[in-house]
């Protein structure tokens, strides 16, 4: 399996009769969706920094998604595949989770046609717009964790699972802090914090998912192993995190929260726990990439038979040699391939 800059991705070679096929599995492509100033409806693949200046995602047409992207790359180091759906300041982070709405994330979904393993919703509203008063964050996050649920049960059940990291757009600190892992919803989670003061998360995003993209979907975005993010400073708020006591980040850490920190002995800023809103098996980030890279496997072994000639009991039922042998197929992709 590769890693680092390009497309991880494993190649094997399954064996069904005399028929030999090649299986490939992503390990991790990325999407987003954003608020967009030209770019509204469309959607765009890019492979770096200068691939999507070149296609119009410019500081000056687009500054809200350019700074993102630039992000992504920085962070990446390398060329990768970023699928992008520009949408207007009107449509909130709820909006595009919902799974009845054609034109938000379910459209980018659709049209990567299950090549997105992870993808991040952002948001730069317009200046009309005002926060409900009295919550720690936007309350459209908040909205937007339930909605999500039911798109990731419907990309599970059509065999294209993803994991939404959603910005956690801050509004009042001194509020009672919302728990993300009480939502039970393990296929989004909320990242918070920024590159600056401004209370917004989406730079978190863009680091979060370039990291998550980066690495095997086994590696956590807060490897120590694989170093510092790649920025200078690190805000929650208008509040730089070193300016937060210890007991201040785990209480975020521990309601759910996916946050940035510092490391004893480390210079610069690290990913914490890759928390997701739930407190179930699948609270981890990690957990539902891999079970998602499980079931591609597993679908990627067993589609070639769908269709060709199999015994039957009298009761219709598949014959059991027939149907251990497709059993022993798919076990023996999910142990090469998540060995």
């Amino acid at each position: 399996m590769s890693q680092g800059t390009g497309t991880p991705k494993v190649t094997v070679a399954v064996a069904s009769g005399n028929l030999q096929r090649q299986v490939q599995v992503l390990d991790g492509v990325a999407g987003i969706v954003g608020t967009s100033s030209t770019k509204i409806g469309v959607i765009e693949t890019v492979y770096s920094y200068p691939d999507a200046v070149s296609k119009g995602y410019t500081a000056a047409a687009e500054p809200f998604l350019n700074e993102f992207i630039q992000l992504f790359y920085q962070e990446l180091g390398g060329s990768q595949a970023l699928r992008i759906l520009g949408v207007e300041d009107t449509m909130t982070l709820t909006q595009m989770a919902t799974s009845t709405n054609a034109n938000g994330l379910k459209k980018l979904l659709n049209s990567a046609q299950g090549d997105i393993t992870v993808v991040g919703l952002i948001r730069k509203p317009g200046e009309s717009y005002t926060m409900v008063a009295d919550h720690f964050l936007d309350k459209d996050v908040e909205d937007a964790l339930l909605a999500s649920k039911t798109l990731g049960q419907y990309q599970q059940t059509i065999n294209k699972p993803v994991r939404m990291l959603i910005e956690g757009r801050t509004n009042d600190l001194e509020a009672d802090l919302f728990e993300p892992n009480t939502v039970e919803n393990g296929f989004a989670g909320v990242v918070l914090g920024s590159t600056k003061d401004d209370g917004s998360s989406a730079s978190a995003v863009a680091l979060a998912l370039a990291r998550a993209v980066k690495y095997g979907s086994h590696i956590k975005i807060g490897s120590g192993q694989n170093g510092a993010l790649t920025i200078p400073q690190a805000y929650i708020g208008d509040r730089e995190i070193d300016d937060y006591f210890p007991e201040e980040l785990d209480a975020f850490a521990d309601a759910g929260y996916i946050i940035m920190h510092r490391r004893d002995g480390s210079a610069g800023y690290y990913f914490a726990r890759d928390n997701m809103a739930t407190a179930d098996d699948f609270r981890i980030l990690v957990h539902g990439r891999i079970i998602d890279k499980a079931q591609r496997v597993a679908v990627a072994a067993a589609t070639p038979l769908l269709e060709t000639t199999v015994r039957v009991n009298a009761d219709g039922t598949i014959n059991d040699a027939d149907a251990k042998h497709l059993e022993d197929t798919i076990k023996q992709q999910l142990k090469s391939q998540l060995a």
